[in-house]
């Protein structure tokens, strides 16, 4: 399962991708020891593709995630 750990500011959030398509990307999110499954939509920049996470929109890159 590919995983990504990103850094809020106060603590790591772990995602790990359950399933993508060219659209959408479902996350098992791992935050302050709660686990969570949500949907993101998908946007492409000149960096490749991300989804937007939480209140300040960080972009977050599928190219980042590495299969553990």
């Amino acid at each position: 399962m590919a995983e990504y750990q990103h850094f809020d500011g106060e603590t790591y959030i772990t995602f790990n991708i359950v399933y993508a398509t060219e659209k959408e990307v479902r996350l098992a999110i791992t935050n302050r020891g709660k686990i969570s499954v949500l949907t993101y939509d998908l946007y492409t920049d000149e960096n490749g593709k991300y989804f937007e996470y939480g209140c300040m929109y960080d972009r977050i890159y599928i190219e980042d995630f590495e299969v553990m």
